[in-house]
């Protein structure tokens, strides 16, 4: 292991990347990791290539269940579908008490029901559609765990949404509003939960607000997309969603087209 990639001359991440060998454990390790700080600065893009990077030919990579969680969701982020959700079943088998047979000590961390919730809102949608009986299980205990706070119940109403659950979707989501009325990001969610929900004409205002708060986010720019679509504006809809492609290029659902019929 590189002096760079331990201990007190332990110099970051990326030290240790160029001090490593391509293919080895400690460069494996040190793209694990650049990967990961990616995801929590939101760049997914970045975050699969440095996860793709960590692969070692003929080595199956197993770690904990942060690593399997994150990676399932940037690989269901560039449209990599099964590999998304061979990560979410490695995942849900920690939780589950299922963790796998080579996992490393290191990599049986505790998990709290913040870290609970936030691992599960995300396994979720992808283990509904490739594990009906594992779904229904991380559902009961997804909801189990309170949602406390606006960034909780906005993450709640963006799972429910995704799992077409909408009446308690808007509940969840209108909950965060009342907490964080100003913030776009809020709005955002709020426009794109009631679009999903059929109730467009009822969220467009929240999207504008969130374009005119946040214009250069792409998931804004695609909410608005969905609520434009949903009530026939379809020229602006695709004006919007094309924005959404060129802000984030790397997102698969950016590129799916939007189902839009013009209003008379």
């Amino acid at each position: 292991m590189p002096p760079a990639c331990v201990g007190p001359t332990f110099a970051g991440w990326q030290a240790c990347a160029d001090a490593a060998r391509e293919g080895t454990p400690a460069y494996s390790l040190a793209m694990i990791n650049l990967g990961t700080e990616a995801y929590m600065r939101g760049d997914l893009t970045e975050a699969l290539r440095f996860y793709d990077k960590a692969e070692i030919p003929g080595h199956a990579m197993t770690s904990d269940i942060v690593f399997h969680t994150f990676r399932a969701d940037a690989r269901r982020y560039g449209g990599r579908v099964e590999d998304a959700r061979a990560d979410a079943a490695i995942a849900w088998g920690f939780l589950d008490g299922r963790p796998p047979a080579d996992t490393p000590a290191y990599a049986l961390m505790p998990v709290n029901d913040e870290l609970r919730a936030l691992i599960l809102s995300i396994l979720l949608p992808i283990l509904k559609d490739s594990d009906p009986t594992a779904f229904q299980k991380a559902r009961v205990m997804y909801l189990a765990v309170p949602a406390i706070g606006w960034e909780a119940l906005s993450r709640r109403a963006g799972t429910l949404t995704e799992l077409g659950d909408y009446e308690a979707a808007v509940a969840a989501s209108k909950g965060a509003l009342d907490l964080q009325p100003a913030d776009p990001l809020t709005q955002n969610n709020h426009c794109y939960t009631l679009v999903e929900a059929g109730r467009a004409a009822e969220g467009v205002t929240y999207c504008e607000r969130a374009v005119a708060g946040r214009p250069e986010l792409a998931p804004v720019r695609h909410s608005y997309a969905a609520a434009l679509a949903a009530l026939g504006r379809c020229e602006d809809a695709e004006a919007q969603l094309a924005e959404a492609r060129r802000l984030d290029p790397g997102r698969a659902l950016y590129r799916e087209p939007l189902a839009c019929t013009p209003k008379g």
